[in-house]
């Protein structure tokens, strides 16, 4: 129901930027819901002015070196991926991991989140090594804190599987 929930998040951000300005941190959350639900009904262009909007406020209120941050850069990243640019989804992946690594740590489920994201694109491009690494650093990530009967680790191990599959490494897929 994208119609509804665009028409929400409008509100929402209408009220924000009216009694919060422009410039605050819940302005940038009501861009960046917009922007998901425009990359959702595949309106790329839309999608990636209100996470680039969300995106400016987050750096200039919260700085370089925070959570919000890296989720604006994620879901940037995601809008390119979803736009078949490979290099510049991997780049705003990059971005926000480097971030989550120093903010949250090395074992953290949005620290896998982002290796996950970066090997699924390589493995779109074909670059199926780089791919089962990024995968299985989130693996290792994904065991250590949600344990083995998870269903994200279930689906990191379905994402090896595919790549060893499109490998023709039947036997270990």
């Amino acid at each position: 129901k994208y119609d509804q929930a665009m028409d929400m998040f409008d509100k929402s951000l209408q009220i924000r930027l009216s009694v919060l300005g422009h410039n605050h941190p819940d302005v940038a959350r009501s861009y960046n819901s917009i922007g998901v639900v425009y990359d959702h009904q595949g309106k790329s262009d839309q999608a990636m002015e209100m996470h680039n909007k969300s995106l400016q406020i987050r750096l200039s209120v919260l700085g370089h070196n925070h959570p919000h941050v890296a989720w604006s850069y994620h879901n940037i990243g995601v809008v390119y991926d979803h736009q078949g640019k490979s290099d510049q989804a991997v780049d705003m992946f990059d971005k926000s991991l480097q971030i989550r690594l120093s903010v949250l740590g090395h074992n953290h489920p949005h620290v896998a989140s982002s290796y996950n994201n970066i090997g699924v694109v390589y493995h779109h491009q074909g670059k199926y090594d780089q791919a089962v690494d990024m995968y299985n650093k989130s693996l290792q990530i994904g065991l250590s804190v949600l344990g083995h009967n998870h269903p994200h680790v279930a689906n990191l191990y379905h994402n090896i599987g595919l790549v060893y599959h499109h490998q023709g490494k039947y036997d270990q897929a």
